[in-house]
């Protein structure tokens, strides 16, 4: 008859202590990291291991509740994309915990592991990106469901929109209007998917119209200040032809509000000097001056998605099949900002 496994063969498996495991066993995730939260129960997976009836129940008992961790909860998407998410929830009998990592992968980190604590059903994340390995290793145990942005690695699922799609309008619309010298402004890309697609995206359709003879640069934008960015449309503005009509995009709506409130600064006049598109139509965009064109994001409607994509799994516990995103489509309107 073949030995049962004990928990010290899972603590050996794991790395950690039998007072680890039992820890585990009872529910008392804060006192350890995701990461051996994680590992722990891979190896109870793998191993077969047999828990009593107790520690059973504890590790299954249902907590109708979504951990919500979003990058920014200052930024307007951000709050939209919650809007969206907590109305779908609600609609199912599901709560949501609310964190905000502040663009910070740390906090992201220890608000995973909290939540992981709290004994929630599944997680909505809007990522910073420093933290694929872990996310996707939650993922393999614990349903997830990005939102806005994708990781680079691991089967999770994610709701998105279409960036190409928007950043090829915006090109369009400029050209349609004249430009002959076109500029991306982004904050850095490193590890945002969305800031990656847009300025890669830009990147393609520049050179696309660039057999006509249009030019076109790319600034990244290391802090979303009106200083910084201020600078950057002082540098655009000295390299630019004045005889050829230059416009210029934000690639998200925190940096467009600063580069109006940069352009008011240098006493810039839209579209005057320039025409100018941004990303995202917040509640300010159609009242600020000039009214702002935007390629608008249905930003309410990604969070809804993601999180009955996410209930749908915890409902029919049905497993997460792939790295598939989900691109929502997007649509230019324009405004003041464009209109010569």
């Amino acid at each position: 008859m073949q030995k049962p496994i004990a928990i010290r063969d899972v603590a050996q498996a794991a790395g950690v202590s039998t007072a680890t495991v039992s820890r585990y066993m009872n529910g008392k995730f804060h006192a350890m990291s995701a990461d051996t939260r994680l590992r722990i129960e891979s190896v109870i997976d793998a191993m077969g291991y047999k828990p009593n009836d107790v520690a059973r129940t504890l590790r299954s008992t249902k907590s109708n509740t979504i951990a919500v961790i979003v990058s920014d909860i200052l930024n307007p998407y951000s709050i939209a994309i919650l809007q969206g998410i907590e109305e779908a929830c609600a609609a199912f009998g599901y709560t949501i915990f609310v964190c905000n990592s502040r663009e910070l992968p740390v906090k992201e980190k220890e608000f995973i592991e909290m939540m992981l604590a709290k004994r929630v059903d599944g997680f909505v994340i809007n990522t910073t990106g420093g933290n694929d390995g872990l996310i996707a290793s939650l993922a393999e145990r614990t349903p997830v469901v990005l939102v806005g942005r994708k990781i680079s690695q691991g089967a999770v699922q994610a709701i998105t929109v279409n960036n190409a799609q928007g950043m090829a309008l915006a090109v369009d619309h400029l050209r349609a209007q004249g430009c002959r010298s076109l500029a991306l402004l982004s904050p850095p890309t490193t590890g945002i998917s969305p800031r990656m697609e847009r300025v890669e995206a830009f990147r393609a359709h520049a050179a696309r119209v660039g057999a006509d003879g249009i030019i076109s640069e790319i600034q990244i934008i290391g802090r979303v200040q009106v200083e910084p960015v201020a600078d950057a449309l002082q540098h655009i503005m000295a390299r630019r032809d004045p005889r050829q009509r230059l416009g210029i995009i934000a690639t998200n709506g925190m940096l467009a509000l600063a580069v109006l409130k940069a352009a008011k600064v240098l006493g810039y006049a839209i579209p005057a000097d320039f025409l100018f598109i941004g990303f995202d139509d917040t509640e300010w965009a159609s009242v600020s001056y000039p009214s702002l064109t935007v390629v608008a994001q249905p930003t309410y409607e990604v969070g809804a998605a993601a999180a009955k994509r996410l209930i749908a799994h915890l409902i029919k516990k049905e497993p997460q099949n792939g790295p598939d995103a989900i691109e929502l489509p997007v649509k230019l309107i324009p405004r003041d900002s464009t209109l010569t």
